[in-house]
């Protein structure tokens, strides 16, 4: 145990206030170096052994009178060193077989998923090319970006510029997909604050994802286009390369939209 463990708790508190305490300096300091000998043994020691390292009678008789150590059958008992290496052998067989298993089983919280997207480590902006566009299906894309503005941004914690810089950041992961003017003008809209400056527009709604707002304000950009009520005096385009094409966009609200009405 020496090797495995090669110290032992000592709290003196207890030693003060125990039998120990009543014996003479003289046992105190064979009662030291007995817990000392007797670890370094594994708690495995006889009376004959001791007295053969330590040869003081009369002080072991007087740690047997205080109950400060035990002997059954020549055994030395010294109970709370028993009680530490029955607990330390006990884990060290416990992290032997999490070793033989592949480690300490993983607590219940890091099994779970994380069921908070804004948990969800937001990666600097890439360029992929066009052959992993195509390998990327957009109702994914948008899939894990779905925000429910009412339980990630905590009001009593954040200030109105904290909750309008993170709302900002996710309604800016879309640029994948929406032009940069098109999210700032959503932005925009949608963080205009209260009279009082403690709310902003979005806060006030019952249900608020950005991802389905977005998805809206897209469509209503293209509807209102030739009706004089443009965005930016222009029709929202997608830029070309790394991101979407229009075609993709049309297709991906083809999909969870078969209503939406599209002009070529």
């Amino acid at each position: 145990m020496a090797k495995e463990l090669p110290y032992f708790q000592f709290e003196p508190a207890e030693y003060l206030t125990g039998n120990i305490s009543f014996c003479s300096l003289k046992t105190q300091g064979l009662f030291i170096n007995l817990c000392s000998y007797y670890w370094q043994r594994s708690c495995n020691l006889t009376k004959q052994q001791l007295l053969k390292r330590l040869d003081f009678k009369d002080e072991l008789e007087e740690l047997l009178s205080e109950n400060v150590i035990e002997i059954y059958d020549d055994i030395i008992k010294i109970k709370f060193l028993d009680e530490q290496i029955s607990k330390a052998t006990m884990q060290s067989k416990a992290n032997s077989l999490n070793g033989s298993k592949g480690g300490r089983p993983k607590k219940e919280s890091q099994i779970k998923p994380k069921l908070n997207p804004i948990e969800t480590e937001i990666k600097p902006k890439q360029k992929p090319i066009e052959s992993q566009l195509k390998g990327i299906r957009e109702d994914k894309i948008i899939e894990d970006k779905i925000i429910e503005d009412k339980s990630i941004l905590d009001k009593k914690t954040l200030t109105v510029d904290d909750r309008k810089n993170t709302f900002s950041l996710h309604a800016k992961s879309f640029n994948n997909i929406y032009e940069d003017n098109l999210i700032q003008e959503f932005i925009d809209y949608w963080t205009e604050t209260n009279p009082q400056g403690k709310k902003m527009k979005f806060e006030m709604q019952k249900t608020f994802q950005i991802n389905l707002r977005l998805k809206k304000w897209y469509s209503n950009s293209l509807k209102f286009t030739n009706n004089g009520k443009t965005f930016n005096n222009s029709k929202p385009t997608v830029y070309e390369g790394h991101k979407a094409s229009y075609e993709s966009i049309k297709r991906y609200h083809e999909k969870h939209n078969p209503f939406a009405e599209y002009d070529d």
